[in-house]
Formats: structure tokens, C-alpha cells, sequence
């Protein structure tokens, strides 16, 4: 149950080892079946285990995840070649490239104003205290916007970013709601703010579909 997947990623960029030659435990996949048929792992897609650009372990258990969060299906299974939805680590990943971007000269400066750009909706800046808003804010989930998609569930359409899942504008949906908060003064998760950062500027463009720095390599 636990080999590696031929034919996955990591499977094709990483060579594998065995799990006592990487310093783990030689039953680390039998460890890792009982937990697993304990129900002390649950709901997870998968794992890969990496160890000096090595391979170690890379299993995949089929789990159904909540909020739909293997793309195109709810009810889909995870598998090697499943595409998977990365909503919190997608922060950590835009910061990544914002800062390497930034170094490259790709990208405005965190103190930018955020609707500079955004020219499309440069209008949106001139009310409800939005024209305080720079890309810091972006990048630290400080916009102080009204935006909840932390006390309803997924499943509920007020929920911020399902109702910008829906949106037929995503960037409008994500620019327009106003200001009730200090701009940097607490943080609050918003999924909305990463996809201003990883989307691609047009807003009709398919979902989910990263933006063209993230994806080339360039």
C-alpha cells in the first residue's frame, strides 16, 4: 500500500531510498497502515516524505477530503494524478513568489497601492476607506475588508470565498467589499486575498487556474 506511485511527481523528481537508509524507521510504512486502519490518520489525500532530495515514502490513501477540495468533483478519490485544492498553502507559496518576483523586479513594492494594480477597477479605491489598502495587506491577510470565510461553512453561499468561487467577477467580488477594519491592524484568513496575488489579470479567465509566474518557472 505504501509504494511509491511510478508516474507521480515526486516519483519522477526525486529517486526513491528506503526508509532506514534515510534515517527513519525501517516499518515506517507499516506504521503508517496501522495508523491509518486506527483512524488515528484520516481525511488526508496522501503524503510524500522527502529527505535530502530524496524520496522516502510517497502513499496516496484515497481519502474523500472536505470542501471539495480535489478539483473538478467533491466525490472524486485521491490518486497520483489527482488535482488537489491548496487553499492554505497557496499563502505560503504566493509570499514565496512575490518575494522572489520582487528580487527579479517582476512585481510593484509591498507599499504600492492596491488598486494600481488593478487598473480595471481603480474606481472601486475612491470609496469605503479602500483607497488605504496596499499590497502588504495582500500578502499579510491585514486588508481589514468585510470578508468571512471562517464562521459558515463551505457549504453555505454567504461564505466569502465560495460565494467568490461563484462570482462571475472574482477580482470584483475581491476588491469591492468595503472596509471595517484598520488596514494592517489584525489579521484575518481570506482566501480572497491570495487569489489577488495568484490569478491571472482577467477576470474571466477559467478558475483556479494560477497565474503565469507560478507556472513557467520564469
Amino acid at each position: 500500500m505504501w509504494r511509491n506511485s511510478a508516474g507521480s511527481s515526486a516519483a519522477d523528481s526525486f529517486s526513491p531510498i528506503a526508509s532506514v537508509d534515510a534515517g527513519f524507521a525501517s516499518d515506517l510504512g507499516a506504521r503508517l497502515d496501522k495508523a491509518v486502519a486506527d483512524k488515528r490518520i484520516w481525511n488526508q489525500p496522501g503524503l510524500a516524505v522527502l529527505r535530502g532530495n530524496r524520496l522516502v515514502l510517497e502513499p496516496y490513501f484515497g481519502a474523500r477530503m472536505r470542501r471539495a477540495a480535489l478539483v473538478g468533483s467533491a466525490a472524486s478519490r485521491s490518486r497520483t494524478d489527482s488535482m488537489h485544492d491548496l487553499p492554505s498553502c497557496s499563502k505560503s507559496v504566493v509570499g514565496l513568489l512575490y518575494g522572489i518576483a520582487l528580487q527579479q523586479g517582476k512585481v510593484p513594492p509591498p507599499e504600492t497601492p492596491l488598486y494600481s494594480a488593478f487598473p480595471d477597477y481603480a474606481g472601486l479605491a475612491n470609496t469605503d476607506g479602500r483607497n488605504r489598502l496596499t499590497i502588504l495587506h495582500v500578502l499579510t491577510m491585514t486588508m481589514g475588508t468585510d470578508w468571512d470565510e471562517s464562521s459558515l461553512t463551505n457549504a453555505d453561499q454567504r461564505n466569502s470565498e465560495t460565494a467568490m468561487d461563484n462570482a462571475p467577477d472574482r477580482y470584483r467580488y475581491i476588491l469591492q467589499p468595503p472596509v471595517v477594519d484598520t488596514p494592517g491592524g489584525h489579521w484575518t484568513y481570506c482566501g480572497g486575498a491570495t487569489a489577488n496575488a495568484l490569478l491571472p489579470r482577467h477576470p474571466r479567465r477559467r478558475r483556479r487556474r494560477g497565474s503565469p509566474y507560478a507556472t513557467n518557472g520564469s
